[in-house]
């Protein structure tokens, strides 16, 4: 089972008989909006109960849509994903599910570079999903194959990529891995994936 089905799957039984299942999140892209400097891509943003959550990607959706939409459903592409991703943040807001929903301001991206440098020194890294600050920062310690990797960082559209699935699903459970940002918020706190936003709000 992915991830993203596990994920989806403890939203469905914590939401069950609420009646927040049934109702509708709005999905737009917000180019103003401050957005993690590691995923590349546009914000996709969620809105639902007067709360938002965030995800970067570089396939946005504009819809408006039920919750329930996810369950059960296969998110057989890149645009699907990054929807349900957008609405797993936007509900996990809703129902203080988890911490750290917004971006962190562009005055946060160097300590927020800094200590992540601090976290991998020393380790052999490999990125899922393309994330030019840190091709440049970490580019010494980047890896071809996470096989070959101490540590996986993944970013928002390594979340929703064929090749990221497939990678997050393999190595899950055999490898350290750090989801990136406020993207993986949601999601993180869901099924206890390890989450790297000091600095997110």
């Amino acid at each position: 089972m992915s991830f993203w089905n596990s994920a989806i799957e403890r939203l469905e039984t914590i939401l069950a008989d609420s009646g927040c299942e049934d109702g509708i999140v709005t999905l737009s892209v917000n180019h103003d909006a401050d957005i993690c400097q590691y995923p590349k891509g546009v914000a996709m943003e969620g809105r639902f109960g007067g709360r938002s959550g965030q995800f970067i990607t570089s396939e946005p959706v504009r819809a408006n849509t039920r919750i329930s939409f996810m369950f059960g459903a296969p998110l057989k592409n890149q645009k699907q994903r990054g929807a349900a991703g957008a609405i797993v943040n936007t509900v996990s807001a809703f129902l203080c599910l988890a911490r750290r929903l917004q971006p962190c301001t562009p005055d946060c991206y160097a300590p927020c570079l800094a200590e992540l440098s601090r976290e991998v020194a020393g380790k052999r890294v490999y990125l899922v999903g393309p994330m030019p600050v840190l091709e440049r920062a970490l580019a010494p310690q980047i890896v071809d194959t996470p096989e070959a990797a101490d540590i996986l960082l993944v970013g928002g559209d390594g979340m929703t990529s064929d090749a990221g699935v497939a990678c997050i699903d393999e190595y899950r459970d055999r490898k350290r891995m750090v989801f990136l940002g406020p993207s993986a918020a949601g999601v993180s706190g869901l099924i206890n994936l390890e989450h790297w936003c000091p600095y997110g709000r």
